[in-house]
């Protein structure tokens, strides 16, 4: 199995940081505008792109907690390969802030898809880093 890892420093609390990754608002501040995040463990996490191909992801939250999230992918349209995967983002303290530590895991494999993926979420963590400094994060725009 293959894995995506990135890691930032936020220069925020860590309650400001678990804020902007476990909730509706904050997801839709740096990842996608078109978002509906559950807020416990046993919810569901929907998230959407329109860019060709268009792609819709369904979560598990298996976890969310002051230390992070697990979500495990449950449901796709257009992007089978991320069927299974997990997305672990775990926080911890750090000088003048945060570290956010992000692994994206259980890949079948390395292809054109994870490669997207892998600059994918280079983008979205300078996306979560820019939301949750100034209030204004990249995320992706499409319908909600």
């Amino acid at each position: 199995m293959e894995t995506i890892a990135n890691t930032t420093e936020i220069n925020a609390p860590l309650a400001k940081v678990r804020e902007a990754i476990t909730t509706t608002a904050g997801h839709r501040g740096w990842w996608t505008l078109d978002a509906d995040i559950g807020a416990r463990a046993g919810d569901t996490a929907r998230v959407r792109f329109e860019k060709a191909p268009p792609m819709a992801l369904t979560f598990r939250i298996d976890r969310v907690d002051d230390h992070g999230l697990v979500w495990t992918c449950t449901g796709h349209e257009n992007n089978a390969e991320w069927l299974e995967t997990r997305l672990t983002i775990t926080l911890a303290p750090h000088a003048g802030g945060t570290r956010v530590e992000l692994a994206h895991s259980d890949w079948r494999a390395r292809t054109e898809m994870f490669e997207r993926c892998t600059g994918g979420w280079r983008y979205f963590m300078d996306s979560l880093k820019a939301y949750v400094e100034t209030g204004t994060g990249t995320p992706h725009v499409g319908p909600r």
